[in-house]
């Protein structure tokens, strides 16, 4: 099968190598040099999902040593003063065995791991653009150029969408009175604050909030930043220096009506792009690549391509719609200051806190996406 992507992030990259290695000849459109695509400034919470994809597709081993392991995620609704801790043992058997929750990936980082992968699989053919001259000389065509696609604009794909009217501010910090083997994501009416571990005393912080205020801690001094943040942290956790100054970005939700269109696919945040709090998009970015590289193996469809895109469709609706309600609820939930929601947040955590089993229902549900709950 001949099958073109446009865009060689990290979605279209894995797709390209996941595709390849099912005998599929690819051709992989890309109009960003390599440093471009390299140098994004973003971190990723890498889930076991994600972790038995790359097992997969054969690129965990190149990959595993390039990612920060957490064994704890802390979950503290400042609002109502409630905590909850998530273990490994609320892991299902099988991810048990890694003693690990999950793992923090840096972009610019794993970025130049995977297009080397890709320069050494035969049956892919990188091409410096984003036009592809001839749609015929392909039986499939994906798409996977990003939440600003060209390519769903061309094609005139609807879609759901909105502005959450705030932004997210990023920045790599040196933290004191925190384990280098925990994550925190801290709920309150700003909207969801994140501490990802990268190793040592060295952490990643997510603010989500209003436009005007990112707008203003961003033309705070980085010592007057610093001592923002010193407000919002936990109790006996400091921030001492930027290794990163901080940056902003704006926060919108992206939902295709289709996820095909004739014989193109869409991929990752080309057809979807959630709230990031937790991290996990591109968790289920890469859940597409996993459901399109079984389709494309399996017999049934060898003789009549025709019928992937729309199966495709089908398949990843109910994952991607269950992820954006609960990820959209958790937002919501946690940006109200409404007291009838009081009692409500203060028995989830109860039961939360009480109840592994609801935990582990929780972060399969997460982890693994509705098809696997």
């Amino acid at each position: 099968m001949n099958i073109a992507i446009i865009g060689s992030g990290l979605t279209g990259s894995l797709a390209a190598i996941s595709l390849a290695n099912t005998g599929c000849i690819v051709d992989l459109y890309e109009r960003l040099s390599d440093e471009e695509l390299i140098n994004i400034n973003q971190t990723y919470v890498i889930t076991h999902s994600s972790r038995k994809i790359l097992e997969n597709i054969g690129i965990w081993s190149d990959l595993v040593s390039l990612l920060v392991p957490f064994q704890y995620l802390n979950v503290i609704d400042y609002e109502i003063n409630s905590y909850c801790q998530f273990l490994i043992n609320d892991l299902n058997k099988l991810d048990q065995k890694y003693s690990t929750f999950g793992w923090i990936a840096e972009h610019k980082l794993i970025m130049p791991s995977i297009l080397g992968f890709i320069s050494n699989i035969d049956n892919i053919n990188r091409i410096p653009t984003s036009v592809i001259p001839n749609t015929n000389n392909y039986d499939l065509i994906v798409a996977a150029d990003g939440s600003s696609s060209n390519t769903k604009k061309r094609l005139k794909t609807p879609s759901f969408d909105f502005s959450y009217n705030q932004v997210y501010l990023t920045a790599k910090v040196l933290l004191r009175g925190v384990k280098s083997n925990e994550a925190y994501v801290i709920l309150n009416r700003e909207g969801p604050f994140e501490i990802l571990p990268l190793g040592g005393d060295v952490f990643q912080i997510i603010c989500n909030q209003s436009i005007a205020k990112g707008m203003y801690n961003m033309s705070l001094p980085n010592s007057l930043f610093l001592d923002y943040l010193s407000t919002v942290l936990p109790y006996g956790i400091e921030p001492d220096t930027f290794i990163d100054p901080p940056k902003s970005f704006p926060i919108n939700f992206i939902f295709n009506y289709s996820f095909f269109s004739g014989k193109y696919i869409y991929l990752g945040e080309t057809a979807h792009k959630l709230h990031t709090v937790g991290g996990h998009d591109l968790n289920l970015c890469w859940r597409d690549v996993e459901c399109l590289t079984k389709l494309i193996s399996n017999p049934l469809f060898k003789k009549n391509y025709s019928l992937i895109p729309i199966t495709y469709s089908v398949l990843r609706l109910g994952d991607v719609l269950s992820i954006s309600i609960l990820t959209e609820s958790l937002v919501r939930f946690s940006r109200s200051d409404l007291m009838i929601f009081a009692l409500p947040r203060k028995i989830i955590f109860f039961i939360l806190k009480k109840s592994s089993i609801v935990r582990k229902f929780i972060h399969n549900l997460i982890t693994n996406g509705l098809m696997h709950v």
